[in-house]
């Protein structure tokens, strides 16, 4: 009969899997515990998180989470970084990592908005522009005629006034 603490640590796992738009899985041996501290600070301060769990219970709560493809990925020990708000954010901290403490953690794979996506792929994610960023772009496209009907009325306005000085002039002569 499975511990009771076993049992909540499923319950919590399987939570986690549910209200996380991103996960990425990642293989951490060899790390230090300074260097593990790092990498999930690095995960708080973003807003995402990363967690070191048993295979076997996290097999078990993917496949409650209805994610029965990523139980092919838990082989050992394993961490996982779960992405609650920008889908793109894991990917990013993990491939950050990735290149800082390489060859000690490597990247097995993960869920981009509950499809499960192989090694091969996680690069192809972790280069998509956050939501800011494209948030940004769109006000930016957004704004740009408003901007230049704005220029274009303003020259006009430049050449009126022109216009109506000279007939000014002309008419003091």
């Amino acid at each position: 009969m499975p511990a009771e603490t076993k049992i909540e640590e499923v319950a919590c796992l399987k939570e986690k899997f549910e209200q996380a738009v991103s996960l990425v899985l990642a293989d951490y041996r060899g790390l230090s515990a300074n260097e593990m501290v790092e990498l999930r600070e690095r995960f708080t301060k973003a807003g995402a998180e990363f967690r070191v769990v048993k295979d076997t219970l996290a097999r078990i709560a993917a496949e409650q989470a209805g994610l029965s493809n990523l139980v092919d990925f838990f082989a050992g020990p394993i961490g996982i970084a779960f992405g609650y708000d920008d889908p793109v954010l894991a990917f990013k901290l993990c491939e950050e990592c990735r290149k800082a403490y390489s060859p000690r953690y490597t990247l097995r794979g993960g869920v981009f908005e509950g499809e499960v996506i192989t090694e091969d792929k996680l690069l192809r994610y972790a280069t998509l522009p956050s939501r800011e960023e494209l948030l940004a772009k769109l006000a930016m496209l957004l704004a740009s005629p408003m901007r230049a009907l704005a220029v274009v009325l303003q020259a006009k306005l430049r050449e009126l006034a022109t216009v109506l000085n000279e007939i000014r002039k002309q008419r003091e002569q």
